[in-house]
């Protein structure tokens, strides 16, 4: 403490520097003065929002009319800050609202509220979604007497109630003018009341009229949204039906012969059923997905996924049918690989998910964004988004951040190609990654108890491709491509491996990491032949594409091998090729396989029996021997793979029935190696 004299001449004891601003008396005195800061702020605003205001800028209340001029009998009941919520309350919570309104005895109300914004894009975007509704199907007009003025569709309340809307931004203000009329009042003229209230009220608001722009279906956008399906129509559609003209080609079929079977019809069926199964599911999954987001179960959404139940999983269930000729067996990889290339396969999983899913969200994206009009929104300038909308803050101004990006990148076709480009990528990188997973031949029959199924093919038949069914393709992602091909080979395997793990030999020359998605591979040394004759004596069918571009001396010693050995079950599977190559084929086929000798002398080779269909018809699909010389027939007169599940179906229950299940000794398990 320091002390000086006062002018009465004794000294006096005070507080100095640090010490006196924290004494209790400057800390009220702080206290009051923040206090009376916050009073003077509160005050401020509420003479902006209200009657009176000691600066220039005219307090909100000023600019709400006073009398609506509907007549007398309105009378003010109400008149405050505006409490509720804005249409763009999830984009932007920056204006200021005072709402005024007016009642009668008969039941007619009107209402005006002006809201004021940091600036006139604000209130402009506030009127847009206000006028045009988030749903963006709502069809306003733009008032004919008073232009940027947008009257609302006439809404109709219970009770023959009816309402009507009129809102326009002005300068940073935005302004909603509303009436409401029961049944009993005056229902004519809705409109020209409500455009009355509007020019009042664009008296006293300073500023001018936005210029907003209704979504509209104009020439440009139709012929953008229809460009894809055009598209499709010019260019895609007649390319593939070119690369898939097997298919709707009519082959020819042979009737009345027992040993001949025409699987077309139940085919038909066939497709039908399983088209329908999956239409059901998927609607399932569809409401079931409205159900949890809307958070909403009533009656409606229960018996619709009760229909989806029965008619996609419980009514298909049952048929015979599906359960005889459609098993498809995915040829699937294992996520649990190991070695050096398990990071391949983890990685093309989720790159290629990735990818489709950023194509078809941008797909998708930029066709909403189109439809609802928001590139003709005053949240785009200039064609590009403003930076004041783009503050992600919450999960719908992410949405919006999103969608405006979208709309940023400009013409519609750059979007779509870009869409394709990405979706393509991620089904390309998605089968590299399962050809990495895919299991050798060993391992595929260790996991299994059943019996392998030896594929026996010409190299050269690897690049045969036909056209799949999208139902039955492996993975989420190509089941929803565009990619309507797909190896015959691993077509023809996943209708097999009912029956048992299929297996099929490595071309010689191959040394890559990564095997064709198809059989299980497995790789052969320079014994080859008895390497084949060990698994075809092991083998509960052995399959042999019997349309090969040429026949080469390994394919001959693999027949051979069959020949003597007739206990085995032997199936031939033509091609999907055209009527006249088919024939080519299939005769040279024959030709070599007659050159085969039987199991013993004088003994005929089970190939014998093909001569009598060496002149056979064209749409033979498979031929199966379980013992002897006689050959059964499933053919068709289309090339589809349900055509090919159909054959298969009827083959395999052949196979299993006992007769085509032994092996080498007439045991099922003889001459097995240990797994």
């Amino acid at each position: 403490m320091t002390t000086r004299p006062t002018h009465h001449g004794k000294p006096s004891s005070r507080p100095s520097g640090i010490r006196a601003l924290l004494s209790p008396r400057s800390l009220l005195l702080l206290l009051v003065i923040l206090l009376a800061c916050a009073a003077r702020e509160t005050d401020a605003r509420a003479a902006a929002l209200g009657p009176t205001t000691g600066d220039g800028t005219p307090p909100l209340s000023s600019l709400v009319i006073r009398d609506p001029g509907l007549g007398p009998s309105l009378r003010p009941v109400s008149e405050g800050p505006w409490e509720g919520e804005t249409e763009t309350k999830w984009l932007m919570d920056v204006c200021e609202g005072w709402q005024r309104t007016w009642q009668s005895r008969s039941g007619e109300e009107a209402q005006v509220v002006v809201w004021r914004c940091p600036d006139s894009r604000d209130a402009a975007t506030l009127v847009w979604f206000d006028v045009f509704d988030p749903d963006f199907f709502r069809r306003s007009t733009n008032s004919r007497a008073l232009p940027g003025v947008w009257l609302t569709p006439e809404v109709r309340w219970t009770k023959g109630a009816r309402s009507q809307t009129g809102l326009f931004a002005q300068g940073s203000r935005a302004v909603r003018v509303s009436l409401r009329t029961p049944a009993d009042g005056r229902l004519d003229a809705l409109a020209e009341r409500v455009t009355a209230m509007a020019a009042q009220q664009t008296g006293l608001v300073p500023g001018a009229r936005a210029e907003l722009k209704q979504p509209e279906y104009s020439r440009g956008m139709v012929a953008l949204l229809t460009m894809p399906a055009a598209g499709y129509l010019v260019y895609i559609l007649p390319w593939r039906m070119i690369r898939t003209r097997h298919v709707w080609r009519r082959y020819r079929v042979r009737r009345g012969d027992p040993a001949w079977r025409d699987v077309s019809r139940p085919a038909f069926a066939l497709a039908a059923l399983v088209r329908v199964r999956a239409t059901f599911r998927v609607f399932g999954f569809f409401v079931l997905f409205l159900l949890v987001a809307t958070r909403n179960p009533t009656v409606e959404p229960v018996v619709m996924l009760t229909v989806a139940f029965l008619g996609g999983w419980l009514l298909p269930g049952r048929s015979r049918l599906l359960k005889q000729a459609w098993q498809p067996r995915p040829v699937r990889g294992r996520w649990d690989v190991r070695g050096k290339h398990a990071w391949v396969v983890r990685v093309c999983a989720l790159v290629s998910l990735l990818l489709y899913a950023a194509g078809l969200a941008l797909f998708f994206l930029f066709y909403v964004a189109q439809m609802s009009g928001l590139g003709n929104s005053p949240l785009i300038d200039g064609g590009l988004p403003t930076g004041r909308y783009l503050q992600v803050e919450s999960p719908g101004q992410l949405m919006v951040f999103v969608v405006l990006a979208v709309v940023g990148l400009g013409a519609g076709s750059s979007v779509i190609v870009l869409s394709g480009l990405l979706m393509f990528g991620g089904v390309l990188i998605r089968r590299l990654g399962r050809s990495y997973a895919l299991r050798d031949a060993e391992a595929a029959q260790q996991d299994s108890a059943e019996p392998p199924v030896l594929y026996l093919r010409s190299f050269t038949d690897d690049s045969a491709t036909m056209p799949s069914s999208a139902i039955a393709r492996t993975s989420v992602l190509e089941r929803a491509s565009f990619a309507w091909r797909q190896p015959f080979e691993e077509i023809t395997v996943r209708h097999v491996w009912a029956l048992g793990p299929v297996i099929a030999a490595s071309h010689p020359g191959d040394t890559r990491s990564r095997s064709d998605i198809g059989a299980a591979r497995m790789r052969l040394g320079r014994n080859w032949q008895a390497e084949i004759e060990a698994e075809a004596l092991e083998s509960r069918l052995v399959v042999v594409g019997a349309t090969p571009e040429a026949i080469n001396e390994g394919l001959l010693q693999e027949l051979e091998i069959l020949g003597r050995n007739p206990s085995v079950p032997v199936a031939l599977v033509l091609a999907p090729l055209s009527r006249r190559e088919v024939l080519r084929r299939w005769h040279s086929f024959i030709d070599a396989t007659l050159t085969v000798r039987g199991p013993g002398a004088g003994q005929p080779s089970r190939f014998e029996g093909l001569r009598a269909h060496r002149d056979d018809v064209s749409g033979a699909l498979v031929l199966l021997n379980t013992g002897g010389t006689e050959w059964r027939t499933w053919g068709a007169r289309r090339r589809t793979e349900f055509t090919f599940a159909m054959a298969w179906g009827e083959a395999r229950d052949v196979v299993a029935s006992g007769r085509g299940t032994q092996t080498g000794a007439g045991s099922p398990m003889a001459g097995r190696r240990p797994r």
